[in-house]
């Protein structure tokens, strides 16, 4: 596999890393936790955080969600 091949491959396994994280019960919640944590519900104001090469997005959508 070659660099150029990371982008396709990534997301033909991108369904199967969802399904994989949903059947976890705890993860979401978890990163809510995280979030929390970091202060982004208390004082986040103006707070900029990378979500980088960490999946489908869940870690981005629960700092969001903890806004």
């Amino acid at each position: 596999m070659s660099v150029a091949d990371v982008p396709s491959a990534f997301d033909a396994g991108a369904a199967a890393y969802d399904r994989l994280v949903g059947a976890n019960p705890g993860y979401h919640h978890h990163l809510r936790i995280s979030a929390q944590r970091m202060g982004l519900a208390d004082s986040g104001r103006g707070l900029r955080v990378l979500d980088a090469g960490c999946g489908t997005g869940a870690s981005t959508a629960a700092l969001l969600a903890a806004r």
